[in-house]
This record gives structure tokens, sequence and C-alpha cells, in this order.
């Protein structure tokens, strides 16, 4: 099977790929614009982000709830190209875009054996930027 990419959502914070892969596995390709939130829940299952170009802060929830996150510097962790994060089973996360930016997302299950659960105090921002 050869990989297929496929537009799956585009709105005013940039656009979302899918690239199906063998054994019902996929990649998330995603473009961002400076200043566009995403992402505000956790999954179930294991998840690795790789940024592949632009700047980033990537919010986690332990960071978020207790470290004013208005405080600039503090609450996040910066990714500059080629960085990766790790997010476990559960973890809560959050994308936010200091520029442009295309990144790479790989959850390790199959693409219909995976849920996931928002948390509303990061999706309030990713709402607000979604324009």
């Amino acid at each position: 099977m050869e990989p297929t990419l496929k537009l799956e959502h585009a709105d005013a914070r940039g656009e979302i790929y899918s690239i199906a892969l063998p054994d019902n596995r996929e990649l998330m390709l995603i473009h961002s614009k400076a200043g566009a939130f995403r992402g505000g829940h956790s999954h179930d299952v294991d998840e690795i982000v790789v940024l592949l170009s632009g700047k980033m802060r990537y919010h986690k929830k332990a960071d978020f709830d207790f470290v004013p996150h208005s405080v600039e510097g503090i609450d996040y962790t910066p990714l500059l190209p080629g960085d990766l994060s790790h997010n476990q089973a559960g973890e809560v996360h959050m994308g936010e875009f200091l520029e442009d930016s295309w990144v790479v997302e790989y959850k390790f299950a199959d693409k219909d054996a995976w849920t996931q659960t928002d948390y509303e105090p990061m999706r309030e921002r990713v709402r607000a930027s979604q324009g």
C-alpha cells in the first residue's frame, strides 16, 4: 500500500492532512498559522508530535493548571524544528504556534481504535483562535 495524503480539515488556523499507512494507521500532517492554538485534549493512547518547521509552545495540563499561564516563558515547553514531544495516554496537551509551522503527529494505535477527551480550559483558547 502506498501512503496517501488527504485533506481532513481547514480553517483560519491552517490545515490538517492525514497520511494513510498500512495496518489502518495514519500520520497527521498539520499546518498551523502563527497565533493559532490546537489541541486542548488528551488521547487514550500514546502519541508523538514532531515540529518540522516554525516555532511553537507546547502546553501540558500540569503546567497549565499549576503555573500562571499568563507568565511568559514558564508554563510551556518551547519546540523548535526537529524537536518532539511524547504525550502519554491521558496527558492533556495544547500547541500554541508562534510562527507558521508544520507538525507531524503519530498515535500508537489503529486509527479507529483511540478516543479523545477535551479539556475545557484549554479548548476555550483553541476555539478563540479558530477565527
